[in-house]
């Protein structure tokens, strides 16, 4: 659909991918008036670039003999986060995301697309409950048929640079998708890309997966190389740890780190049983807690009075790949740096710092934006070398080789940049420079783990990443819940986003879903719970970090840690898939179609027929029984059964191997 100022050209690519139809190119480039230096007026607001029509889209992708189901009917709709914490999974036909209850202001920037939104679109608020949301890839799906729309720009090498950031608007009244860019700032020249969108449609889950990998590569294209040295796998990057988040949280001390370094490798535990004594690489990754301030990225010495040379170096010397957490981008207005260096924060407008989010820990308790951390301008060449230098520090002065960095997001955020443009530009420009030293002074190799990362305008950058809001010892944080807070902490909605993001994995990212909890203490999640993150973690992602103390490791954990690897090795080689029966219930497949099975992450009993159980593993896996009389033999069993009823307990994961009545 026509949009002034735009000039849109489509074309037809030539791959042939499994389980996909045509892959249509649509580019979207400025047509509209510039300035006698070239260039346009500068974007106020995000500017929309380009609209379809979902039935035209239909009959331009789909197979004909899929067509009538997608043209009458209402679709599940798949949706990421702008951000690396945000939702990422689906909707059901009718229904829309609750709107995040904004008591907290600040957290607004962890879940809202930045910059100025466009004031309508087709006709309503862009604010509108009525409108779906999705960032860089989204899809509709009726049954096994998935229509996909992917923001290819960032594919694309171009001279002046990369492509902003694409926000998707879905109506389900007028059928009609918008395509909204991250431009403010921008000031563009004739002819320059906007936007290029590439839609194809998947004939199943593993069609999807194919296609998007088509799209962006796989783990065997060149920007996953440097990531070899962490991997476990000789056929995909399968990387493991221990980090000190999820259990000490920023209660961290040069003893307290010690004491687990030392323990890690003699107890039972699981990342010493299934890595170190099989010499695979292990991470020992410091959290948050080790600095003097945020903004301050040197040793608090009252609790590392040892420094971080030497601790980095006692973790190498345990054989481990020494790791450390930081997040370049934010400050504390109490830290030394920003009392320092005022005029590198970020203001608005009004000359005010940016509020980049709430913590209280970080930021003055006070009436106006209480506990806000702030983000740097780095539109500043002077920010730039101070970002350059602090790596240099972590990595060649300090010796640490895999560095965590957090709350990447701030670093999109729009303000009045010193010198001027648009964010996605200063973004692009700045994690180039965290993150180009893949080797240290030593030759060995260095891995970034982005977090908190726009996706975006980071899966080039940050190969390896988190895809979901943290994790927690608990279910769900119920306040958080309430007020519909989408990046909230908890192990329900970091399960959805890593389920979510799962046909991602090896393909836009090598997935990290956070840690599994294998601990008895400190801790309300029970062992079905516990399970149920294990083996999602394991088969629809790629990272398993573990936050445990070992040293606190009894009997208790040693036999459920016996347990998940025993479920682990039976698992080993198989490729999972899953389709959403609700937002909160799944059933699952192997590509093999040798195992099927339940996901219930809702508080209500999930029921099935066997009969769809089996008829939907057929399906995604487009094979075909080898015999009428199957069974399903239970390999991880959290069902009640009765007769052919299957019923799945909230909060479970049951996996079942399927077999003819004669155990064929």
């Amino acid at each position: 659909m026509r949009i002034p100022d735009v000039a849109e050209s489509m074309s037809a690519r030539p791959e042939s991918i499994d389980g996909c139809g045509t892959f249509f190119e649509y580019s979207f480039r400025y047509g509209g008036k510039t300035q006698n230096d070239g260039l346009s007026t500068a974007d106020t607001e995000n500017r929309i670039a380009a609209e379809f029509s979902i039935d035209e889209l239909i009959r331009l992708n789909v197979p004909e003999s899929e067509r009538e189901i997608c043209a009458t009917k209402d679709f599940f709709f798949y949706g990421s986060g702008w951000q690396s914490w945000g939702f990422g999974g689906e909707i059901e036909p009718g229904k829309y995301l609750k709107k995040y209850i904004p008591l907290i202001p600040q957290w607004k920037q962890y879940i809202t697309f930045p910059g100025k939104a466009p004031a309508s679109v087709f006709g309503k608020k862009s604010s509108s409950k009525k409108l779906l949301r999705g960032q860089f890839i989204i899809y509709l799906r009726w049954e096994n048929t998935y229509l996909v729309l992917a923001s290819t720009g960032t594919c694309t090498e171009l001279e002046n640079g990369s492509v902003p950031p694409v926000q998707f608007y879905v109506d389900r009244d007028s059928r009609q998708i918008a395509v909204s860019v991250y431009s403010d700032g921008k000031r563009w020249t004739g002819g320059e890309l906007i936007s290029q969108i590439c839609v194809f449609s998947a004939s199943s889950y593993f069609g999807l997966r194919n296609g998007i990998r088509n799209l962006f590569g796989d783990s065997s294209s060149a920007r996953f190389d440097y990531l070899n040295f962490l991997s476990s796998d000789t056929n995909e990057i399968k990387s493991a740890g221990w980090e000190s988040w999820y259990n000490h949280y920023a209660d961290i001390d040069e003893k307290s780190i010690m004491r687990d370094l030392d323990e890690l490798g003699k107890g039972d535990n699981i990342i010493s049983v299934e890595y170190s004594r099989k010499e695979r690489p292990v991470v020992f990754q410091v959290d948050d807690g080790w600095e003097k301030a945020l903004g301050d990225w040197d040793a608090n010495l009252d609790r590392f009075p040892s420094g971080m040379e030497k601790l980095s170096d006692a973790i190498s010397k345990k054989g481990y790949i020494p790791g450390l957490w930081l997040a370049p981008f934010i400050v504390d207005l109490r830290s030394d740096f920003a009392k320092k260096h005022p005029d590198w924060i970020l203001r608005g407008e009004n000359g005010s710092p940016i509020p980049a989010g709430m913590n209280p820990l970080w930021g003055k308790f006070k009436i106006s934006n209480p506990c806000s951390f702030y983000c740097l301008d780095l539109s500043r060449d002077d920010v730039l070398e101070h970002l350059d230098d602090l790596m240099e520090k972590i990595i060649n002065r300090w010796g640490f080789r895999y560095i965590k960095l957090d709350f990447m997001f701030a670093g999109m955020i729009h303000g009045r940049f010193s010198n001027g443009g648009a964010a996605f530009i200063w973004y692009e420009r700045a994690i180039k420079k965290l993150t180009k030293r893949w080797v240290n002074v030593r030759g060995d190799r260095v891995a970034y783990l982005g977090c908190g990362v726009p996706l975006e305008a980071s899966y080039k950058t940050f190969p390896l990443s988190r895809i979901g809001p943290d994790t927690k010892e608990a279910w769900d944080v119920k306040s958080m819940s309430r007020i519909r807070f989408s990046a909230r902490t908890g192990a329900k909605p970091n399960l959805q986003s890593t389920l979510g993001h799962a046909f991602w994995d090896q393909g836009i990212f090598i997935n990290d879903p956070d840690v599994i909890f294998m601990r008895f203490n400190n801790i309300t999640l029970d062992d079905e719970e516990k399970e149920l993150i294990a083996l999602v973690n394991k088969l629809f992602a790629s990272q398993i970090m573990y936050s445990d103390s070992p040293s606190d490791a009894g009997s208790a954990e040693a036999d459920f840690t016996s347990h998940i690897l025993s479920l682990y090795s039976v698992f080993e080689g198989e490729e999972f898939g899953l389709v959403n029966c609700s937002s909160e219930t799944y059933l699952i497949f192997s590509r093999s179609g040798k195992y099927c099975g339940m996901i219930n992450l809702s508080e209500k009993p999930f029921t099935k027929y066997m009969d769809e159980i089996l008829a939907q593993t057929f399906a995604a896996t487009r094979r075909k029984p080898g015999s009428d009389n199957l069974i399903l033999k239970p390999v991880v069993d959290r069902c009640v059964v009765a007769g052919d009823l299957y019923t799945a307990r909230k909060h479970t994961i049951s996996i079942f191997e399927i077999q003819s009545e004669k155990g064929e």
